[in-house]
């Protein structure tokens, strides 16, 4: 079997290469059997059906990743992000590692049911995270948890990394990562958005089409996919300026073609542009991801829209249809006196 190379500054997630390993020679073999073979294992021929490989790699998994806290808060967070990475991995690797081509759609049957299970597993868990979650964006949006955004230095510090672009620069003239920050502040994209699945059109002076939401795969909005649906995006900066920062990240091989894995975004970007985005302090714990909701609150004050009743402009702009995730950036307040467009 061989594997892709990956560039060398690429992170590789070693615990989830030694499972497809170990794991998709296994779920291979299963192929030529029925559905009862396939489950519960061939004895005769000393096969491991696809239920008790399952219980086993929860056992792995726990034992990896433990969960320290008493049974009644475990939550396995860890867990839960390596099962996501584990079921997109093996059927990936099932494209180009089976022995046997002709194996691949059962394969890929097997893979389902086997990947069905074990997020199944460990759904107690899934569920106190969420519930704990909910819980965390209710305190974070009380009064006395709010947080006050003075967006002007970052708009500015933004318009200017862009202008320098816009104007030529080069990758010895402007660090590469303040155009990546400069970008998701005055869009509101994700990482994997701006350096992986984001095309994006010229509507107006500050008005973007976004094309290559990432998140709610399953949704479909006017018969299209989520991913393939266009977004009409209000921008923080020129559009202009914009477009001409995705065409810097793209010149100078800091985009992934957007038919790949949005993981190898994070894989290989996420540590460097995190530790970036704590130059550009909106907050004081500052991650890139909080560029999201920086730009999300400028745009509501830039639309006139009440803050109160924002839900509806939100999913417009944002792509989220998911109200707890648009309701975590409640505890965002705009400065009086902040720029929230330049």
């Amino acid at each position: 079997m061989s594997r892709q190379l990956k560039h060398p500054d690429e992170l590789t997630n070693e615990f989830i290469e030694w499972r497809v390993s170990e794991l998709l020679p296994k779920l291979e073999a299963l192929a030529p059997y029925n559905r009862t073979n396939r489950e519960k294992g061939v004895k005769s021929e000393g096969l491991i059906g696809w239920k008790d490989l399952v219980t086993k790699e929860a056992a792995l998994l726990k034992a990896n990743y433990p969960d320290d806290r008493p049974e009644d808060q475990k939550e396995y967070g860890t867990c839960l992000r390596q099962i996501t990475i584990l079921k997109k991995e093996l059927k990936k690797a099932a494209k180009t590692e089976l022995l046997d081509k002709a194996n691949y759609n059962p394969v890929c049957t097997i893979i389902t049911h086997f990947g069905n299970a074990l997020s199944f597993l460990f759904s107690p868990y899934k569920e106190k995270q969420n519930v704990r979650y909910r819980e965390s964006v209710k305190t974070r949006s009380k009064v006395e948890n709010r947080i006050f955004l003075n967006l002007s230095p970052y708009l500015i510090k933004a318009k200017e990394v862009l202008t320098q672009v816009a104007n030529g620069a080069t990758l010895f003239d402007v660090e590469w990562r303040d155009v990546s920050c400069a970008i998701a502040l005055a869009t509101g994209r994700r990482m994997a958005e701006v350096h992986l699945s984001a095309k994006l059109r010229k509507i107006g002076d500050y008005e973007l089409g976004f094309t290559g939401q990432l998140k709610g795969k399953s949704r479909k909005l006017d018969g299209q996919k989520l991913r393939d649906f266009e977004f009409a995006i209000p921008t923080l900066l020129s559009s202009d300026l914009v477009l001409a920062g995705i065409e810097f990240l793209e010149q100078h091989d800091k985009r992934f073609p957007a038919t790949e894995d949005p993981e190898r975004v994070n894989r290989r970007w996420s540590k460097v542009l995190n530790e970036q985005a704590k130059d550009w302090a909106i907050i004081e714990d500052m991650t890139y991801h909080k560029f999201r909701g920086a730009y999300l609150k400028a745009c509501i004050a830039n639309s006139g829209i009440d803050p109160f009743d924002y839900l509806d402009y939100a999913r417009a702009i944002l792509g989220d249809n998911d109200e707890a995730t648009i309701k975590a950036y409640q505890r965002f307040e705009i400065k009086q006196g902040s720029i929230t467009k330049l």
